[in-house]
């Protein structure tokens, strides 16, 4: 059984359990030279307009972040951006050597129709968080436009507002 994009956003009653089998074919098919179902689930998970396939532009879907961490760890030299110039929606950047990591591949055919979820697909793809490291400046605007907003909230003037903040 084949598992497009189109036939997962068309049953969406079963797209929690046939979501990994639809990003498995998806990176398969990508590595065959086919990155119409990948564009397809992009632009779907993340109300991305695409003229391939009818998406509710602006609706991003809980698949967005899942299929984000897969594709970060299953595409190697590959870069996806959305493109609304593109039919597709979608642009990919590959390297001489980019594609679908195939182990990657067997990883989400190993949690078949496991749930994103589920422990087993959380454990396989952890959420990332990003290191945002703030510059001194960055702190202290951060700062001031807190103490703005308590001034404006409290009506408090902006003097008694440093003061209190000073004192505590």
């Amino acid at each position: 059984m084949t598992h497009t994009a189109a036939k997962w956003a068309s049953d969406l009653r079963s797209a929690e359990y046939n979501f990994l089998p639809t990003v498995v074919e998806a990176l398969e098919q990508f590595n065959n030279g086919n990155t119409t179902d990948l564009a397809k689930l992009l632009c779907i998970t993340h109300g991305k307009k695409s003229g391939i396939i009818k998406v509710v532009e602006g609706d991003r879907m809980a698949y967005a972040a899942p299929l984000k961490r897969i594709l970060a760890q299953a595409l190697d030299g590959v870069e996806a951006k959305f493109d609304k110039k593109k039919k597709s929606g979608i642009t990919f950047k590959m390297s001489d050597n980019g594609g679908a990591n195939l182990e990657q591949i067997q990883g989400l055919r190993v949690l078949g129709k496991a749930r994103i979820t589920s422990k087993a697909f959380k454990e396989a793809f952890p959420v990332v968080k990003k290191e945002t490291t703030k510059t001194p400046e960055q702190i202290q605007q951060q700062v001031w436009n807190y103490l703005a907003k308590v001034a404006k909230d409290t009506g408090l003037p902006m003097d008694q507002v440093k003061a209190i903040a000073s004192a505590a």
